[in-house]
């Protein structure tokens, strides 16, 4: 891109009219602004155009740092897009990175048999619908906690979780209070399966009180409840990745778990829960070793209207999410 850099700073040209036309062209999207070449993007302002060392970087960070999720190739150049960086190579890198990583091999997906369509579930807002489920026992860690209640919200597909020494109706109400009615709102519907905690008088009492409806899943039809078994594939898969050896630590790397997931590209959405749910990309560590717009000085000259872009992508996501699991 040091052609178009060249051309936008000094209006060098190569003497060939076709080459010269082909370079007028693509430079139509790009501008420089402080000396840094960047990219007009369509849902970013300006997307940093990078080295190849410096994407190296930039992929190496986003992949392996406290909110990587160790996604697939695809699902990691979205995030490299979305956070405002660009440079023509950044699919194929992005592929040959998850190929040459050690974690990613060893505790990746392995596809056993074709996949099933997606089940219709329908969200009619934000946090008005959750899944809620329980993961465990996993290794003990401090405080003597070893499970984990993980709820997720059907139409962000945002995700909230505790770590749980007992696992009783109490701590599952205290975590519906704290973690969705004190931060989202008090839900319209929650999905859960037969377990007892959920299925209980005191937590039934606390649904009727809130006036929440309280659904649960059938015993043979488990995929009613798809979405949080998907997310437990996630954070347990996560965790492996993280900890490796230090099993009894997953509690204190469960926030970090939570926040690869929150930032990272839900192909049922086309977005991030985060972009979902607050209207723009979560500023993550490596926009701070390498500085992308947003990060480098230029808040001020932005004049995006967040509430409008909140708006468009809820509304552009609505039509794909009632129709996946996630």
């Amino acid at each position: 891109m040091s052609d178009i850099y060249l051309y936008l700073t000094n209006g060098t040209l190569p003497e060939d009219k076709a080459q010269a036309r082909k370079l007028r062209y693509r430079s139509a999207r790009y501008t420089v602004i402080n000396d840094v070449l960047y990219k007009r993007g369509y849902t970013t302002p300006y997307l940093k155009c990078l080295t190849a060392e410096q994407g190296d970087y930039v992929l190496r960070e986003i992949h392996n740092d406290v909110c990587g999720d160790h996604s697939g190739s695809r699902s990691l150049a979205y995030k490299v897009f979305r956070q405002g960086y660009f440079w023509p190579t950044m699919h194929q890198d992005a592929n040959t990175l998850v190929k040459k990583c050690d974690k990613c091999q060893r505790f990746g997906n392995v596809p056993h048999i074709p996949a099933e369509p997606l089940t219709p579930i329908v969200s009619p807002w934000p946090f008005a619908q959750w899944g809620l489920d329980l993961i465990g026992p996993m290794p003990q860690g401090k405080g003597q906690v070893k499970y984990a209640v993980v709820a997720v919200d059907y139409f962000t597909k945002w995700v909230e979780a505790e770590p749980l020494a007992t696992i009783t109706a109490a701590k599952i109400e205290d975590f519906v209070w704290t973690h969705i009615c004190c931060r989202f709102g008090i839900p319209y519907a929650i999905i859960t399966d037969n377990g007892r905690q959920f299925d209980s008088e005191l937590f039934r009492q606390f649904c009727t009180r809130l006036k929440i409806n309280l659904f649960f899943a059938s015993p043979a039809h488990p995929q009613s409840n798809g979405q949080v078994e998907a997310i437990n594939k996630i954070v347990k898969k996560l965790l492996k990745r993280q900890l490796d050896k230090a099993k009894g630590a997953w509690p204190e790397k469960l926030s970090e778990a939570l926040w690869a997931i929150r930032t990272s590209y839900r192909t049922s959405t086309g977005e991030t829960p985060f972009s979902l749910a607050f209207g723009s990309e979560a500023v993550v560590p490596v926009e701070i070793g390498e500085p992308s717009y947003r990060t480098a000085g230029h808040l001020r000259t932005l004049r995006v209207e967040p509430n409008s872009l909140l708006k468009n992508l809820r509304k552009r996501t609505w039509g794909t999410t009632v129709y996946t699991v996630y």
